[in-house]
């Protein structure tokens, strides 16, 4: 299923209903593997649908779609038609889309009482290494065609942009979830891979939803995309960063800026 032309498909609408008595949130930053998480929870069929609804290009083909400028009204509108017969309604939520939908207090507001599985990956190089490599070619998730015909190429300066962006994003969400008393847990991504039916597990009993045996998953539903390439790439930048003599702790034109800016939007919403 090349799922970023058919995620808007009624094909994966359930049964409609008010809305859902528990949501799950994915809490996750670009290549993380949340994408696998949200597939093999889908395929219990106990967790809804969880996908980026809030990412901003999906958002917009939502509002079309469903025929309102109103956020709350599509989240509403998902909420009624992709919730589990459970009960049980699931998103997947980047840090940066905790903006698009105004903020992590208007978050709390459409999703009250939330549970939350922050997803991260304990090889964040590779994880920098794998988005910039997306970002160059368009290419999420297994199946899509790349934007161009140029193929990837390495840049230390991106990579390095990318990895300090993924370690703030992640420290992001750890503070804005224990400021405000969220109910979470952390999981990693080799983990997960390796372990998928107790990964699914351990979620289903963090948020108290009862699995049968039918319900089980151990097989993977998505592809790997790394290759080669990307192990390449970990090692050059590993050699190019100590040949730059670089302060570990040296911020990235503008990140301390931003930094201190999310401080306070954090701070002022909590």
């Amino acid at each position: 299923m090349h799922l970023y032309k058919d995620q808007f498909s009624e094909s994966h609408d359930l049964p409609r209903r008010e809305g859902p008595d528990k949501t799950l949130v994915i809490a996750s930053t670009p290549r993380c593997g949340s994408h696998m998480l949200g597939h093999t929870l889908h395929q219990t069929g106990a967790f809804g649908f969880p996908l980026e609804y809030a990412n901003p290009e999906n958002l917009r083909e939502w509002k079309r779609r469903i025929e309102t400028e109103s956020t709350e009204r599509v989240i509403r509108e998902l909420t009624q038609r992709r919730t589990s017969p459970n009960g049980v309604f699931g998103i997947k939520l980047h840090y940066t889309h905790i903006n698009v939908l105004g903020g992590f207090d208007r978050v709390q507001s459409l999703f009250p009482g939330a549970h939350y599985v922050l997803l991260s990956r304990k090889g964040i190089l590779k994880q920098a290494v794998s988005l910039a490599i997306a970002r160059q070619t368009g290419v999420w998730i297994a199946g899509q065609e790349p934007k161009n015909d140029i193929p990837p190429q390495y840049r230390f300066e991106q990579i390095e942009r990318c990895l300090r962006e993924v370690i703030l994003d992640n420290a992001s969400w750890r503070y804005t979830l224990a400021a405000n008393g969220c109910h979470y847990i952390e999981m990693d991504f080799d983990s997960v891979r390796k372990n998928l039916g107790a990964s699914v597990q351990t979620i289903a009993d963090f948020m108290g939803v009862q699995l049968d045996d039918s319900q089980a998953q151990e097989e993977h539903v998505t592809s790997r995309q790394g290759s080669n390439l990307n192990d390449e790439w970990v090692a050059q930048f590993v050699r190019d960063f100590e040949n730059s003599r670089r302060e570990l702790i040296s911020p990235a034109p503008g990140l301390k800026r931003r930094l201190l800016t999310k401080l306070r939007k954090m701070l002022s919403a909590g």
